[in-house]
């Protein structure tokens, strides 16, 4: 979410370098390995708009313009959501408004009430309180399809959190469970799914890949939010290969201070061994708990936080139609390269068929005048960084 109120919609073209973008450059991480861009058939687009004459790159964008993006980015055949951004379902509500189910989302499952809050640095966000009563602070998105085989998808959303003891930050260790793409809508622990978890202060983050009943592998390691931290945005990058086959990948990757660390890339990953179960539920779970095990021990009766709260923003999820689409992105950076990028927003697109149109998230950005990138991504390179194969300079005013 934008932390300031947008002017309203103008549609601003930006021209891209058509034998840039033909070539393959502007920039690449490394050796590409993504797909080719898709054949298949484009899906139904919005009815075409009205281009006005394009103006200067050096024209000042603002959250909510609509930008053009004229290039030779091929098709990218989704199925997508992506809760922020100007026409995005938090906007759209009041403050303090709970937020509505709809769009594939569905919000306080075993969780406490979300509502619409403002936050400080991103504006208006997602806030999920927990208690005895509400352990849980989960959503969930279905795409309405359970993901087949040879399907790339990716999962993001920045997160916070903050856990009080007696007014003080919670020090001792906790689980947090962050998140999990599951079979079924569910939050309970099964043969086939992937979830990230974390333990604070403790063993810290866990990535699990449950293929099967007997076909499961955990990954120690890597970063995740910090407790009572700042904003960290979280991504899941998977391709979901053949059954059984270790051709699927698997990346994790946490953007927080300033910087993105890849904490796995498993690019010769087994995801499917289970012959009749597929991914399909994307569950920002989000549970707090175990607390002061490592200190105090299972079952302790130890004073455990009575201030427990989810901050979030947003929440995106791309999964390709076929087998040659999901990876392809567009982030606003102070930095093209990922590795250098220490501002990053997603951005939301309304067409994606030659050229690029979507209306400008700023996201977080402070106040004033910045010099930034709109970057068109096509996958990832053999490191697990971004292919970039378009970077365009743009100016934003957040007033």
């Amino acid at each position: 979410m934008s932390a300031h109120q947008p002017a309203p919609s103008r549609l601003v073209p930006l021209l891209a370098c058509l034998t840039l973008c033909a070539c393959g450059g502007g920039g690449s991480e490394g050796e590409r390995d993504a797909p080719a861009p898709a054949q298949s058939a484009p899906s139904p687009t919005p009815t075409p708009v009205s281009m006005p004459t394009p103006v200067s790159t050096a024209a000042t964008l603002r959250h909510g313009d609509l930008v053009s993006l004229a290039g030779a980015f091929g098709i990218n055949d989704v199925t997508k959501t992506m809760l922020g951004g100007s026409g995005g379902a938090i906007e759209s509500q009041a403050l303090g408004a709970a937020i509505p189910n709809g769009g594939g989302w569905t919000f306080n499952n075993l969780g406490g009430p979300t509502s619409v809050r403002s936050d400080g640095q991103r504006g208006k966000v997602l806030f999920t309180p927990q208690d005895a009563t509400h352990y849980n602070a989960v959503r969930r998105y279905d795409p309405g399809f359970a993901i087949a085989e040879r399907r790339y998808v990716y999962k993001a959303h920045y997160v916070r959190n903050v856990l009080l003891l007696n007014g003080a930050p919670y020090t001792k260790s906790y689980q947090w469970k962050h998140e999990r793409i599951h079979w079924q809508d569910s939050v309970t622990d099964s043969d086939v799914e992937i979830k990230v978890h974390n333990w604070p202060t403790s063993q810290g983050p866990i990535t699990m890949v449950n293929r099967s009943a007997n076909d499961k592998s955990t990954y120690w390691g890597g970063a995740a939010a910090d407790s009572n931290g700042g904003w960290a945005l979280m991504e899941i990058l998977l391709y979901t290969g053949t059954q059984g086959g270790n051709d699927g990948k698997l990346i994790t990757r946490v953007h927080k201070n300033g910087r993105t660390t890849i904490s796995h890339n498993r690019q010769a990953e087994r995801i499917y061994a289970d012959p009749n179960l597929r991914l399909r539920y994307f569950v920002e779970q989000n549970y707090f708990g175990n607390f002061g095990q490592l200190e105090d021990g299972v079952d302790n009766t130890a004073p455990k936080p009575q201030v427990r709260e989810l901050w979030s923003d947003d929440s995106q999820v791309i999964v390709g139609n076929s087998a040659t689409a999901g990876w392809k992105r567009v982030e606003l950076r102070d930095q093209p390269q990922l590795a250098n990028a220490t501002i990053r927003e997603l951005q939301d697109w309304s067409r994606w068929n030659g050229g690029i149109l979507l209306h400008l998230n700023t996201g977080g950005l402070a106040r004033g005048t910045h010099d930034l990138f709109l970057v068109v991504i096509d996958g990832i390179d053999a490191n697990g960084w971004d292919v970039v194969t378009h970077s365009q300079p743009v100016r934003v005013q957040v007033d």
